[in-house]
């Protein structure tokens, strides 16, 4: 086996619990907010350098994936998932109310103060994602974008109240995986199905903490979600073609219930410390995934183009 890095380059926008200088004085929402609000510990989860991991990586290996992009600054304030010129929308790069559809600042922040904040902080995370796709341009094999979520929707979101998988994988295509009319998918349908595959029976044996009455599925291919700006961003064929790269490589979205390692999450629930046993197991599992399906995607490319469909996954 190799000792050289897997070939992934991961995004994680959304881990952050820091709050601004700039708007530190304005808020309406507290401590408890902006942590149920957060991708709580997916730094932890997707961690792939961690030492507990370090017996299963081959000999010699100095570092698990080809780099990381992380940005620092809560979800609930900046998030990295969302386009640029959104500014209007109040679930947009620069937010001004919840998931739960409260108000973040006490007085609406103008306009000049929403450019600031994108600039000074969704900017430069996005120039790092940028940055690690032209250093490993011609390495890269994956995109991985690295996200949790609560275990039931959030009351402004689309799917409010409804039981949420344990992990689900996003490639912009339907329950199978397949692309969904002209919208281009970030990988290929037989990738995605692997993916989901593999994923089931590492996960299957890992309760949710308060578990749901409802029947609650493992894996899920893009529900609740199919993926979000950056996977379109940084697949996008345009984007790869200005890389000079000779292949190109598939994203994936992962979004992880975090019912597997917090419990069953609302707007007021208490802040705790991370559940370092639980988090752990969830790393164990997502590494294995990772190294499997990274071990498809060399096998595809050997054999040419990993876009290409296979009928045997």
């Amino acid at each position: 086996m190799s000792n050289a890095p897997l070939p992934v380059v991961q995004s994680i926008p959304h881990g952050g619990l820091s709050v601004p200088d700039e708007v530190a004085d304005c808020l309406a929402i507290s401590d408890v907010t902006i942590y149920n609000e957060c991708d709580l510990w997916v730094d932890q989860l997707f961690d792939f350098d961690h030492p507990d991991l370090l017996a299963l990586r081959p000999q010699g290996q100095t570092a698990a994936t080809l780099g990381k992009a992380d940005l620092s600054i809560a979800r609930v304030l900046i998030d990295g998932n969302r386009p640029p010129d959104s500014l209007d929308n109040p679930d947009g790069v620069v937010k001004t109310q919840t998931s739960y559809g409260d108000p973040i600042y006490r007085a609406p922040i103008d306009r000049e103060m929403q450019i600031r904040l994108r600039d000074l902080y969704w900017q430069p995370f996005h120039d790092e994602v940028d940055t690690l796709l032209h250093a490993n341009a011609g390495r890269t094999l994956l995109f991985l974008d690295c996200h949790n979520m609560a275990q039931r929707g959030p009351d402004a979101y689309l799917d409010p109240g409804k039981v949420r998988p344990s992990i689900c994988i996003a490639n912009f295509g339907n329950e199978d995986g397949e692309a969904v009319g002209n919208r281009p998918s970030s990988a290929p349908a037989w990738f995605a199905r692997a993916a989901a595959r593999i994923a089931r029976p590492l996960f299957a044996d890992l309760p949710l903490l308060e578990p749901n009455p409802e029947p609650t599925p493992v894996v899920a291919l893009n529900q609740p979600y199919a993926g979000g700006y950056i996977l379109q961003k940084y697949v996008d064929e345009n984007y790869q073609q200005r890389l000079q790269s000779e292949h190109r490589y598939v994203g994936l979205m992962v979004e992880l219930n975090r019912g597997l390692f917090v419990g069953n999450q609302r707007t007021d629930t208490p802040v705790r410390p991370p559940n370092e046993e639980r988090i752990a197991a969830v790393r164990l599992r997502l590494y294995r995934w990772l190294t499997a399906i990274v071990a498809l995607l060399e096998e595809q490319h050997a054999q040419g183009d990993i876009w290409h469909e296979r009928g045997d996954v």
